[in-house]
C-alpha cells in the first residue's frame, strides 16, 4: 500500500501492485540469463556436452581470471521477429585484463545464428574497436562466424553497418591487435584476420572468405573444408597465420605471450626484462655465422643464443618452405 496526493487537500490510500518490483533487480535477472543460456540453454548444453567452447569460455580463457567486463549485453537485433532470439545480436565483447594489463576482447557467438554479422552486433564491435584506441588498449578478436545475415545486410544501411570497419584499416598500428581463429569462419573474423598483427589458429577450424558451399554453387567445384581453410593451407601456403596450435589451450597461451612482448600502445614503452645476469659479449655468436656468405646456418640456434633465455617465439616456421 502507498499514499497518493491526488490534489493538495485531498489524499487517497490507492494500492500499488508493482510495490515489490525491483527495476535494478530484474535488470540483473536478464543479464545473468542472457549472460548464462546465450543463444539457448539448450545449445549451450549440447555444446558442454561436446567439449566445445562457448565465446563466453573462450573469452575467459584468453583473460586473466575474473576481469572480463561485457559492454552491450541487452543489445539485439534491429528486426522485430529476432529480437526475443538474438542476445547480443551474435556477438560478444568487453574489457578484461592480460597479464594484468587492459586489453579489449571481442568474438562471435555461435548459438545465436551461428555467431552471423548483423547491423547492431556489428555497430557493437565498432564501438568497442574505437574504445580500444581511445583508451590505448590491444584489440583481441575470437572468430568463429558464420559470415553476413540475410536478409539484415540487404540494402545500404545493413552492407554499410556489416562491412569490416574502415577504422581496422586505418589502424597504423597505434594498438596491438590480435585475432584467434577457434572454429569455421566465413567472413566478418576472417578479415578481422586480415587487419590483425598476429593470428593463430586452432587445428580443425577453418579461415575463409566464404564456405565451401557457396563455392560449389557458384563454380562447381567441391571443396572441403581442410583444403579451403585448415591450419596447413595457411601456414604453409598462404601465410594468413602466424601460428598454428592443436588446442584452444595453446591458442589462449600463445596471444597471451605474444602481448608480454609489447607496449600495450604505440605511445608507451616496451616491457624490460628483469634478467640483466650477463651482458657480457658471446664469442660463440661468430662461430654460428659462417663466414663465407654461400654457407647456410641455422638462424634457430643463433637466435636462441642471442635473445634471453626461453624467450625467441617463432612465427611462421612453417611457411614459404
Amino acid at each position: 500500500m502507498m499514499n497518493c496526493c491526488l490534489t493538495p487537500r485531498n489524499c487517497i490510500i490507492m494500492k500499488n501492485e508493482d510495490a515489490e518490483f525491483d527495476p535494478v533487480a530484474d535488470l540483473h535477472e536478464r543479464q545473468r540469463r542472457i549472460r548464462q543460456e546465450m543463444g539457448g540453454a539448450d545449445r549451450v548444453a549440447k555444446m558442454k556436452k561436446d567439449g566445445v567452447p562457448t565465446i563466453r569460455d573462450h573469452i575467459e580463457g584468453l583473460l586473466d581470471q575474473g576481469t572480463f567486463r561485457e559492454l552491450g549485453t541487452h543489445s539485439r537485433s534491429m528486426r522485430l521477429e529476432d529480437r526475443s532470439s538474438t542476445p547480443g545480436d551474435g556477438k560478444v565483447g568487453g574489457e578484461g585484463e592480460v597479464n594484468g594489463k587492459s586489453v579489449a576482447i571481442a568474438g562471435d557467438d555461435i548459438t545465436v545464428k551461428k555467431g552471423s554479422s548483423s547491423i547492431v552486433g556489428s555497430r557493437r564491435l565498432h564501438r568497442l574497436y574505437e574504445r580500444a584506441i581511445e583508451r590505448g588498449m590491444p584489440y583481441i578478436y575470437v572468430g568463429e562466424t558464420g559470415g553476413g545475415r540475410i536478409p539484415d545486410l540487404i540494402g545500404a544501411e545493413g552492407i554499410s553497418d556489416i562491412a569490416p570497419s574502415p577504422e581496422l584499416a586505418r589502424r597504423r598500428r597505434q594498438i596491438p591487435m590480435a585475432t584467434v581463429i577457434v572454429g569455421q569462419s566465413f567472413g566478418g573474423s576472417s578479415f578481422q584476420s586480415a587487419f590483425s598483427d598476429f593470428v593463430v589458429q586452432v587445428r580443425g577450424s577453418v579461415l575463409a572468405v566464404t564456405s565451401p558451399r557457396v563455392f560449389e554453387v557458384a563454380t562447381g567445384e567441391i571443396i572441403g573444408f581442410e583444403e579451403l581453410g585448415g591450419v596447413d593451407v595457411h601456414s604453409r601456403i598462404t601465410g594468413q597465420i602466424d601460428i598454428g596450435v592443436d588446442s584452444f589451450t595453446e591458442s589462449y597461451d600463445a596471444v597471451r605471450r605474444w602481448l608480454s612482448y609489447l607496449p600495450q600502445n604505440a605511445w608507451t614503452p616496451a616491457p624490460r626484462s628483469s634478467d640483466r645476469a650477463n651482458l657480457d659479449p658471446d664469442q660463440s655468436l661468430a662461430d654460428m655465422v659462417p663466414s663465407k656468405r654461400t654457407r647456410g646456418y641455422d638462424m634457430r640456434r643463433f637466435a636462441a643464443a642471442l635473445l634471453d633465455p626461453e624467450s625467441f617465439m617463432e612465427l611462421q616456421p612453417g611457411y614459404a618452405r
